[in-house]
């Protein structure tokens, strides 16, 4: 058999095509905007099963072959939107026309990913530091903390993950030019949101005052076993020129002032505009939300007045903040389900966007935890949205 040919032996995995397919939309989609493969810099993935990493990986290891983007990855279960999908991914890269430098984090101390995951700790632009979201590992043995046997009692599984974790975030943070009270934008994502009040505690003694926004969300798990946490953060690189502040326009409560938990409702850096995501409730501190009447839950879409009213909400805090659904930039979608919910929020979401153009990137995530349950932090929402707005971008063109 001649060098490079295809085995008739050995076939090409699904999960390896559906790769190859969403990696090639990929670059033809940057190519259209005057972009390329090589100028990516972040990408999140969305996995079914876990076992299909290694197939992942592979062809993900053969388009990015140079100094990799960082990288996100959790398994969501086979609840995308397209029968039989294996993945989503999303990706942030820089235009073909910009100036700013591409520059991969190595950071010392803190375990090199590259051999395991094919994704740099972080990759940083201009005033941005896009850090991967990895749970508590050394990518060479599974996880690195954990509860030793003979002491059970001394401590918890996700309190040494978390710690883990976010020590390794500050040094690449800090590799970076930056450091954890710099935090622009996270999401949180539990196997079980019940660690939530663990992990938040721990994340408070980072982060500093101002808070990065943020949306908390359960999904079915890590590529690595046992793996309870990641956080997923956007952070600001000093000294170019903008600063992080925190705004409380537009919003009707404040989660610090609610006693919540630790994120801001929305924080700007120059024209950038952050906030968390929002769910179809009108005040946190009561289990109350929006959508059909309990007594006639069947008489009208559910998913579409849930989504109608979050959009209120965040329609408010960009008006307050000199901002527009037209600013949008990218969006976040979280549904608990997405197979019988999307066609609801679509509806919902186009109205919102039908004069808008270009329409903002979107990631669409299954959000379930673990054990099946809903992925939403308040029960009841079936949905959360989670935006990104650079003001000014409708009179920019």
């Amino acid at each position: 058999m001649r060098s490079g040919a295809p085995s008739p032996w050995v076939g090409v995995s699904e999960m390896a095509a559906q790769t190859r397919a969403v990696l090639d939309s990929l670059a033809g989609s940057l190519e259209e905007a005057g972009s390329s493969i090589d100028r990516v810099l972040k990408t999140e993935v969305y996995l079914a099963d876990p076992a299909d990493f290694a197939e992942f990986k592979r062809v993900y290891a053969e388009v990015f072959s140079g100094e990799p983007p960082a990288r996100t990855t959790i398994v969501v279960g086979e609840e995308h939107i397209v029968d039989g999908a294996l993945l989503n991914l999303q990706a942030v890269a820089l235009t073909g026309d910009s100036e700013l430098e591409r520059r991969v984090i190595l950071a010392e101390g803190v375990p090199d990913p590259v051999a395991a995951e094919h994704a740099s700790l972080a990759v940083s632009a201009g005033p941005f530091v896009f850090c991967s979201g990895f749970p508590a590992t050394d990518f060479e043995t599974g996880l690195a903390v954990g509860r030793t046997e003979g002491f059970p009692y001394y401590g918890t599984d996700v309190a040494m993950q978390a710690r883990y974790v976010l020590d390794n975030l500050a040094r690449v943070l800090e590799a970076a030019g930056s450091s954890p009270d710099q935090g622009l934008k996270v999401q949180f994502y539990s196997t079980s949101l019940l660690d939530f009040s663990t992990i938040d505690g721990a994340w408070a003694d980072y982060v500093g005052e101002v808070a990065p926004t943020r949306s908390s969300m359960g999904c079915r798990g890590f590529v690595v076993p046992g793996a309870l946490w990641a956080p997923n953060l956007l952070a600001l690189v000093p000294g170019n020129g903008i600063e992080k502040q925190e705004t409380r326009e537009g919003i009707a409560w404040h989660p610090v002032d609610a006693g919540k938990a630790t994120f801001s409702p929305g924080v700007t850096a120059g024209p950038w505009l952050f906030t968390s995501g929002q769910i179809p409730v009108p005040d946190i501190t009561k289990h109350e939300w929006v959508g059909a009447p309990a007594g006639l839950p069947h008489h009208w879409s559910e998913i579409e007045l849930q989504a109608d009213y979050t959009l209120d909400l965040l329609q408010n805090q960009l008006e307050a903040n000199g901002a527009g659904f037209d600013d949008v930039v990218d969006a976040r979608i979280y549904l608990v389900d997405p197979r019988r919910d999307f066609r609801g929020f679509a509806r919902a979401w186009e109205r919102r966007f039908a004069d808008v153009d270009p329409k903002p990137a979107m990631g669409l995530v299954p959000s379930k935890q673990a054990d099946g349950s809903d992925g939403v932090m308040v029960s009841g929402p079936q949905l959360e949205i989670d935006l990104t707005t650079l003001r000014g971008r409708a009179s920019q063109g």
